[in-house]
């Protein structure tokens, strides 16, 4: 039993020098191979930061920058069409359609024939027209002829006073009749009895691409009727929501950086020229803003969805980078470099006010601890602090 008793108690002794061999080979291992790393010792305001501390944790340093400083507020949009820019094509009087050949989204030009209407109420139209001008000559030498005669004492009052009425009831039809061929573009000016047709042109009144066709060919268009949409890109314009907080610091004039999501990495400059003056249901006001350089207008697309940051008035200001305050128990520290020595620095923690953020900026409100001369920990301060 004693035998027993003793090859236990050795077995478990070189068990467990085993086991501290291998745990302190393994410790030794794992010191070679990393870079032990302590957080900087504090000596009141200041901390101490090692050479090899400062390059493993990546710092950086830098200064802060006096330079004109806004703040952007954050909204988003979409590209909209002014009413000038939408035409509805309808029909002053009706016809059957032909010549339609155009599609969704080709361009057109102001002027340009869109489709054709047929009635044969253009040409009862271009028949009155005719008939009535050519009674409007002979009332017109009749109507001078009495007042001649009435001049001289020769035709009665009577007579004189119902050639001018003649006169004037024709004139006037036939300024409406001409008036209504205007309509469907047909030049009464340079109608005659042989070229009187059925078939008019329906012209587009503006310059712009086709958003959308509501008939086919074939197909009669009442008078009124919706036929085709256009629309022009030549104005085209951003129209921002603004939630109620902000709508005190928008005012016409005021700068708006522009992203499209579908452009990554461009960036374009737009100008407010028209604020909302009633808040909605939602408690957001629209902002209308446009490009100066129309140039730019040909990246956007009625309906497209943007970004956009709205800059505040811009004031000079102590700036530096988000990264070089450190919040810390509830109060914002700027770390700035006293001391450079071989061996390491030696930083004072320097309480700080800050303001306005923009960017990846922050604004450092007046501190008699700052200029331009001050190098400062941009990047890795957080490490430091508690």
């Amino acid at each position: 039993m004693k035998n027993h008793t003793l090859k236990s108690i050795f077995s478990a002794s070189l068990l467990a020098s085993s086991l501290f061999f291998f745990q302190c080979t393994g410790s030794g291992t794992s010191e070679s191979e990393g870079v032990e790393v302590e957080a900087g010792t504090t000596s009141g305001p200041f901390i101490t930061v090692s050479q090899k501390q400062f390059e493993t944790m990546k710092m950086t340093w830098g200064s802060p920058k006096l330079e004109e400083f806004s703040e952007g507020i954050s909204v988003q949009g979409m590209v909209k069409v002014p009413v000038e820019g939408i035409q509805e094509i309808s029909a002053y009087f009706g016809g059957y359609v032909s010549g339609l050949n155009k599609l969704e989204g080709e361009p057109v030009r102001k002027g340009e024939v869109l489709f054709y209407l047929e009635n044969t109420d253009f040409i009862r139209l271009q028949q009155d027209y005719l008939e009535t001008s050519s009674q409007l000559n002979y009332l017109k030498a009749e109507y001078e002829r009495q007042e001649t005669l009435f001049g001289e004492k020769i035709a009665s009052q009577k007579n004189f006073l119902k050639a001018e009425a003649d006169f004037q009831a024709t004139k006037a039809k036939a300024e409406s009749l001409k008036r209504q061929l205007a309509l469907i573009n047909i030049n009464a000016d340079q109608l005659k009895p042989e070229n009187i047709r059925s078939k008019v042109p329906v012209l587009s009144p503006i310059a712009g691409f086709v958003d959308g066709i509501h008939l086919v060919q074939g197909s009669f268009l009442s008078v009124g009727g919706k036929a085709m949409t256009i629309i022009s890109k030549e104005h085209l314009h951003i129209e921002l929501v603004v939630f109620e907080k902000d709508a005190a610091n928008i005012h016409k004039g005021q700068k708006v950086l522009v992203t499209i999501p579908d452009l990554p990495g461009k960036t374009l400059e737009a100008e407010v020229f028209v604020v909302g003056q009633s808040i909605n249901n939602e408690r957001q006001i629209n902002v209308h803003a446009h490009l100066p350089d129309e140039k730019e207008e040909a990246l956007l697309f009625p309906g497209m969805f943007l970004e956009a940051k709205l800059i505040q008035d811009p004031k000079e200001a102590w700036v530096v980078p988000v990264t070089a305050v450190v919040v810390s128990e509830g109060e914002s520290y700027v770390l700035v470099q006293r001391e450079k020595s071989e061996a390491g620095y030696r930083l004072e923690k320097v309480p700080v006010v800050t303001g306005l953020e923009s960017d990846g900026m922050i604004e450092l409100l007046p501190n008699a601890s700052f200029d331009a001369n001050t190098v400062i920990l941009t990047k890795g301060g957080f490490n430091l602090l508690p």
